[in-house]
C-alpha cells in the first residue's frame, strides 16, 4: 500500500495542489513551498529519512502544476 501511495497518490495530489494553489494565491512559489514543508515534516513525523528524496520529487511536480495553471491563465487572458 505504502508503494503505490508513494508511486501514485501522492504526486497526483502534489500535481493537483499546485493547480489549486496557484489559482486561489495566483502565485507560483506560495504552493511549492507550502508543499515542500508539508512533505518535509510528514518526512520526519510518518515516514523515514530516505523518503526525502520523494520530497523534492513532489516538490517539483507542485511547481510544474502550479506554473501550468499560471501559464493557462495567463494565455486565457492574452486571449488569441
Amino acid at each position: 500500500m505504502e508503494f503505490l501511495m508513494v508511486m501514485l497518490i501522492f504526486p497526483v495530489l502534489s500535481f493537483i495542489f499546485g493547480i489549486i494553489g496557484q489559482i486561489l494565491t495566483r502565485k507560483i512559489y506560495i504552493p511549492v513551498c507550502i508543499s515542500f514543508l508539508g512533505w518535509l515534516m510528514a518526512t520526519f513525523l510518518v515516514f523515514n529519512e530516505t523518503f526525502l528524496i520523494w520530497v523534492f520529487i513532489y516538490s517539483v511536480l507542485t511547481l510544474l502544476g502550479s506554473g501550468l495553471a499560471g501559464f493557462l491563465k495567463k494565455k486565457d487572458t492574452k486571449g488569441f
